[in-house]
């Protein structure tokens, strides 16, 4: 596997990708866009792990 995919590799790319494809300039409304959608999704990420573990514990008290 290349190193250029690794953990972050992934999004270096796909961040030069944009950067190249704008002429290496990146508006706010992008960069607001991609820290909007970053934030969401850590968001649903924390509300799912919360929402597991509420109900783990509820079926733990239930026996």
């Amino acid at each position: 596997m290349d190193k250029r995919f690794g953990r972050s590799g992934i999004w270096l790319d796909l961040l030069h990708r944009l950067l190249d494809a704008n002429g290496g300039k990146m508006n706010g409304k992008l960069l607001l866009a991609i820290v909007v959608v970053a934030l969401l999704v850590i968001a649903g990420f924390v509300a799912f792990r919360v929402i597991l573990v509420d109900m783990i514990l509820t079926l733990k008290d239930s026996r």
